[in-house]
């Protein structure tokens, strides 16, 4: 059973085409601009490969704050140990091996797409974690997300 885990693992890192930060982060204001601006707050829990995947294309529309909100089912998956991921030409660590591998985040850490080799609309997005990642005998770590606005 191991071979073939490691083998889904592998593949699993290998379809992980965005770049993410994760952990607590603060909203606030941008002094000179005025624009909002979202700050980590101490170390990130995992910085990394990621692949977010938005699961179905249909929306759902919720009344939240007294105004109608259109959300969809989202899910980001982080590797797993003992998931090697080598990092591309240019990319940290040097090493070849990132450091934040076999984490588990928290419900309600915040997660931010730093880069996206597949969809550069991905980048900026920040998404909330709303409960415990798919864990055992799995490929990947999947977080179901909401979307930050």
């Amino acid at each position: 059973m191991s071979g073939v885990l490691s083998f889904g693992r592998a593949a699993a890192v290998s379809r992980m085409t965005e770049s993410i930060t994760a952990g607590r982060f603060t909203d606030g204001v941008d002094e000179v601009t005025g624009d909002p601006t979202r700050v980590l707050v101490g170390d990130p829990l995992y910085v990394g490969p990621a692949r977010v995947k938005y699961t179905a294309n249909a929306v759902q529309n919720a009344v939240g704050a007294s105004q109608l909100v259109t959300t969809q089912q989202v899910v980001v998956s982080i590797p797993t140990q003992p998931a090697t991921v080598t990092p591309g030409e240019g990319e940290l660590p040097s090493v070849g091996v990132w450091p934040y591998v076999n984490v588990t985040l928290p419900e309600g850490t915040v997660i931010t797409v730093t880069a996206s080799s597949s969809d550069p609309a991905l980048v900026g997005r920040s998404y909330t974690v709303d409960g415990v990642a798919t864990l055992g005998q799995s490929t990947a770590h999947r977080y179901p997300v909401t979307e930050l606005s």
